[in-house]
């Protein structure tokens, strides 16, 4: 019963993932919103919500962070390149190409992990990391091609913007690792949103706001919070109930959920071969999700001798 709680839980966090980026997408096609302003938004609102929320369940703990002076040499840079940056550039993604395309080449961002690993501490990957990074580097191949290796399908400034989301995604994860072990998720992403939301507010003064309609507003207000309130503290609840590693791999139903809306909603045409990268992307993420070495040692156990 746990488990399956779980799973939906998990689910359902990607799902709201995937549907903000329609919203996105929408808001892109129907209306004069910049990526900066948008940004800034969903920062400084889910932000606020955020704050507020860990206010009344880590009680002291956002006070603790932002008096700690060993923890800003983390918090700047996480905040602006980990949170804002992977937002920013996403968006950006998005408005170049579409929302399912951005949301399968941010998936790219394990690579940039890896990378990081390698070049920085001096970690070779693993064989399931380097069978994952073949895959998915085919993947994208064949995503941005279209399966014509002698042009691109996507715009390159889809794809720059697309690479970029991945890689501060990537940063988003790297970059914490001290601040994870002593201050919860939710109060630090929650500064951290903040903090950057009000560093990209200068924005709001310096341009026109845009002319939106009630229903153009909802969907920002969706965005806000479905897409980034709910979505993460239902990602967070379903740790619970599941291994990190499940919760991962359902975390494939984000770019899923965003290619079905984007087509069925938005019209997005899409072609065979985009969704064959497409799934080959996503299938290298499940594979690096995979806790490959108890699978392992849980069949040598079960295993008849021979």
């Amino acid at each position: 019963m746990n488990k399956r709680r779980g799973i939906i839980l998990a689910i359902s966090g990607a799902s709201f993932w995937g549907t903000s980026g329609v919203a996105v997408q929408y808001l892109y096609q129907h209306t004069s919103i910049t990526s900066a302003w948008l940004v800034a938004m969903r920062l400084i609102g889910a932000g606020l919500l955020l704050v507020a929320w860990a206010h009344n369940k880590y009680h002291g703990e956002i006070t603790t962070l932002l008096h700690d002076k060993r923890s800003w040499p983390e918090l700047l840079p996480f905040s602006i390149i980990g949170v804002g940056g992977s937002q920013f550039t996403y968006f950006t993604a998005v408005q170049y190409s579409n929302a399912s395309t951005a949301t399968v080449i941010q998936f790219l961002s394990p690579l940039f992990i890896i990378a990081y690993m390698l070049l920085i501490k001096r970690i070779f990957p693993k064989r399931i990391e380097l069978i994952s990074v073949f895959v998915a580097i085919i993947g994208t191949v064949i995503l941005v091609t279209d399966g014509h290796l002698d042009h691109l399908s996507l715009s390159p400034q889809a794809l720059i913007w697309g690479l970029l989301a991945a890689f501060c995604t990537a940063m988003e994860v790297v970059i914490p690792s001290k601040l994870m072990k002593h201050y919860q998720t939710i109060p630090l992403t929650g500064v951290s949103m903040l903090f950057c939301g009000i560093c990209l507010s200068p924005v709001f003064m310096l341009t026109s706001w845009p002319t939106l309609a009630f229903f153009e507003w909802c969907l920002i207000g969706y965005i806000i919070i479905g897409g980034t309130l709910c979505a993460y503290l239902l990602f967070l609840a379903s740790i619970r109930y599941i291994p990190v590693s499940t919760t991962g791999m359902l975390g494939a139903f984000e770019p899923l959920v965003a290619t079905i809306l984007t087509v069925v909603l938005l019209g997005t045409p899409m072609s065979i071969f985009s969704l064959i990268g497409g799934s080959l992307i996503i299938i290298a993420t499940i594979i690096q999700s995979l806790p490959i070495e108890k699978i392992i040692k849980a069949h040598k156990k079960t295993s008849w001798p021979k």
